[in-house]
């Protein structure tokens, strides 16, 4: 029983290791490295996350498993750990061929003498490390799955409390995606904070003259990490975008290309939602002309310009993204989790104290920022209001207002 709790205790030590050895890999990396991109119909398009995932457990075993092996092979004395090492070059140069990883560990193995003990614990760790990055940091969430959602589109379907319930029962995937924020943003927060602390309070530098002189650079890396983030980050910073009271004015300059110039998704995606909701195998049944790439893009969809086949009309053909809400309703379960932390640490930085109405505030404010942002996800609502506000200005004699006119018939939900 002693030894096999020892055996337990070392798998965690080395899974302990191996996230810390991922993590800081990651958190050192320049924020500009950590966008993968590929061009696709002339586009820079970022590196999906709609990708299946397998079950959780599966994954959860997998690394468990590999560190029970590795640990058993530890204690047994034959362990060979240039063939562990290969197998981790190998398994992270498939999965992403651009990571840096394999060229690193792959260093190790040549240059470092394997007869000592710590030059193999530290391939172990960063070894273990590359497993970890698979199966949490790099392996994507699924969110295809439009049906098994916590709430539906609409102006009042927003609900924290079924939040609560349906993600309490998917805790591996709330901790997932918190890693990955987490990974993401580690390089850009910790350069801010060592700025602000280091730089500006630790020496007195009331002017934070290095915070100020980084802001063009961090506002461009701000803007692609909103991209990279998702589309609840995207609505954040075109929110932000305008606000100059709350962010410095270079962040807001850059974050205004969030308005229409996001990045598409792909074109093929997008051909095969019209196709879907349309039910045809040929689009020109519906649209005599359409454009090959999208004309605007935000965050819940892009806008392509069309002719019907009808009656030759110029139309705008506004397509969601694949996965909208689901990806919306995660990110704005774990915004509730960290506002408390967040209004905390917001006081705490301005020398005030923090009470229980200040986080109540903040939560509220989330989730009003949430609901609207799930409304604007039911494409037959916002038609209806397009209507709507058309009929009003033209009751008020406002001409010089006006709104698209809807073809009412070809109105769908994505």
């Amino acid at each position: 029983m002693m030894v096999e709790t020892r055996k337990r205790n070392r798998v965690l030590v080395f899974l302990s290791s191996a996230a810390v050895a991922a993590t800081i890999t990651t958190a050192f990396v320049p924020a500009t490295q950590q966008f993968q991109t590929h061009h696709t119909g002339g586009h820079r398009s970022t590196v999906p996350l709609q990708a299946a995932l397998s079950p959780a457990e599966s994954l959860a075993d997998a690394l468990l498993t590999k560190g029970s092996n590795l640990v058993g092979e530890i204690s047994n004395g034959n362990i060979n750990w240039e063939s562990f090492a290969k197998e981790s070059i190998y398994a992270v140069s498939n999965f992403s061929p651009d990571s840096v990883a394999p060229i690193v560990i792959e260093k190790l193995i040549t240059t470092i003498t394997l007869d000592n003990p710590w030059h193999s614990a530290a391939i172990a760790v960063f070894s273990l490390g590359t497993w970890f990055q698979l199966a949490i940091l790099q392996a994507p969430v699924d969110f295809s799955n439009d049906k098994d959602l916590p709430f539906q589109p609409g102006a009042d379907t927003y609900s924290p409390e079924k939040a609560d319930i349906f993600y309490g029962k998917r805790q591996f995937m709330v901790i997932k995606r918190v890693l990955q924020l987490a990974s993401l943003t580690s390089s850009f927060t910790s350069g801010i904070v060592f700025d602000w602390l280091v730089l500006g309070k630790l020496f007195k530098d009331e002017e934070y003259t290095a915070l100020k002189r980084a802001e063009p650079r961090r506002a461009k890396i701000a803007l692609r990490l909103c991209e990279q983030l998702g589309p609840t980050f995207i609505k954040l910073g075109q929110a932000l975008s305008i606000r100059t009271d709350l962010v410095p004015e270079a962040y807001a300059l850059e974050l205004r290309a969030l308005q229409d110039a996001v990045t598409p998704f792909e074109n093929e995606i997008g051909i095969d939602i019209l196709k879907r909701e349309f039910r045809v195998e040929d689009l020109s049944l519906i649209f005599s002309e359409l454009t090959t790439d999208p004309v605007a893009s935000a965050s819940v969809g892009q806008v392509y310009k069309g002719k019907l086949a009808v009656n030759g009309k110029d139309v705008a053909v506004k397509i969601q993204r694949p996965g909208i809400l689901a990806k919306i309703a995660l990110d704005l379960y774990i915004l509730r989790l960290l506002t408390p932390i967040q209004t905390r640490l917001q006081n705490a930085a301005n020398g005030v104290a923090t009470d229980q109405e200040d986080i109540d505030t903040a939560i509220l404010l989330v989730d009003e920022w949430g609901r609207g942002f799930v409304a604007e996800t039911d494409y037959r609502l916002e038609a209806k209001n397009t209507q709507d506000f058309q009929e009003a200005m033209k009751r008020r004699n406002l001409d010089a207002v006006c709104a698209p006119n809807v073809v009412e018939e070809l109105v769908r939900d994505k």
